[in-house]
């Protein structure tokens, strides 16, 4: 066989096999590709990213200027904190591994030195810390999402604030925004001063854990609070509990202008205690065992008993003839006097106090302006 012949043959046989790697060198090129553009992608929505080892119950702490701030608990040792904008971000951690504290510092301008204690802007802060970890976050003006870590406690001049499962104690203050709640343990304080309140799923983790909810002007709605110490009031707005009565336990829900619900089993066993002050009813699903009794001429209605009215002050006509003689001030030379100031207007107060069963808690609901309501699931 000539040396063309044997040539052309080796050809022959080493042609797929050429191709063969060629297409497998395209597919894993492009394949690179891909994780190239997948990675440039991530990059864009987060453009910083710092990690720091932590313990499990590390305190995690940031202060915001501006942006909206997620947190997540997760089952990593680790924090990782992440921002959209390309600024300047650190993790501020003591010279012990794993860190037992990490403040996270962000600012919206590039390399900057950032220092413990200051407070920067950002589009959104994305942290990842352990279930375990104790979370600390003060924002100007932004959204906090926080779930799934041991301990929260989340200041906000202006932005809603939404917590869920938070499995040792929460605690929120918000100047203006809603503050949400849910599927949580432990003792709770949640304030704001324009907004709404709403608690659902609460549990408590400790004998002397209680429950606190307080707005300014908003609604405060509480639905299976399971603490024995609940309070929930609002100066503008309606508040509303529904669900059980712990045994032994104190409830105080009060409203200035608004009303109030309280929405149990039927077969709850609690003292009541319930107020209107200027103008509503009190209103009960529940046979109460008591008196009622309403301050001024002026009745609300109850539905245990009517209301019951002061005497009707004596008619001119049942008095005693005054002499015929005139008075002094009719005598000639004599001036009339001025007439006396009227009396202040005395609000009307509507009480209901009583006992449901063996009165197992004490339940004190109030309002000076609205409706108070007793209601059977």
């Amino acid at each position: 066989m000539s040396s063309i012949t044997f040539l052309f043959a080796l050809v022959l046989v080493l042609a797929p096999q050429t191709l063969a790697q060629k297409q497998s060198g395209d597919s894993k090129a492009a394949a690179q590709h891909d994780a190239a553009k997948q990675r440039e992608a991530a990059k864009e929505d987060f453009a910083r990213e710092r990690r720091a080892n932590a313990d499990a119950s590390v305190v995690v702490s940031a202060c915001v200027e501006t942006g909206d701030v997620v947190v997540r608990g997760w089952d990593r040792g680790e924090v990782r904190a992440r921002t959209e904008d390309a600024g300047s971000l650190r993790l501020f951690t003591p010279n012990v591994q794993p860190a037992p504290r990490v403040e996270v510092l962000i600012d919206e301008r590039k390399d900057v030195e950032l220092d413990s204690g200051d407070c920067g802007s950002t589009g959104r802060l994305e942290l990842m810390v352990p279930r375990g970890a104790t979370v600390n976050i003060e924002l100007r003006d932004g959204h906090v999402e926080v779930a799934d870590v041991g301990n929260v406690r989340v200041e906000v001049l202006s932005g809603d604030v939404n917590v869920r499962r938070v499995s040792k104690s929460v605690e929120v203050s918000v100047l203006s925004g809603d503050i949400s709640l849910t599927d949580s343990s432990g003792q709770a304080r949640l304030d704001t001063k324009s907004g709404s309140i709403e608690a659902r799923n609460i549990r408590t983790v400790a004998r002397g854990d209680d429950f606190e909810a307080k707005s300014t002007s908003g609604d405060v709605t509480l639905e299976g609070v399971a603490h024995a110490q609940v309070s929930g009031s609002t100066m503008s707005g309606d508040v509303t509990y529904e669900g059980s009565l712990a045994r032994g336990g104190v409830y105080k829900l009060r409203t200035h202008s608004g009303d109030v619900v309280m929405e149990l089993p039927a077969d709850s066993s609690f003292t009541v205690h319930a107020t209107v002050i200027i103008s509503g009813d009190i209103i009960t699903d529940f046979p109460v065992k008591t008196s009622v009794t309403t301050s001024t001429s002026t009745s609300s209605n109850v539905s245990a008993s009517s209301s019951v009215n002061p005497p009707n002050a004596p008619n001119r006509a049942d008095t005693p003839n005054a002499p015929n003689a005139p008075p002094d001030w009719q005598k000639p030379g004599k001036h009339k006097p001025p007439k006396p100031p009227k009396p202040p207007k005395v609000p009307t107060e509507t009480r209901l106090d009583g006992t449901v069963g063996t009165g197992d808690a004490v339940v004190t609901l109030s309002s000076f302006s609205g409706s108070v309501h007793l209601r059977k699931q």
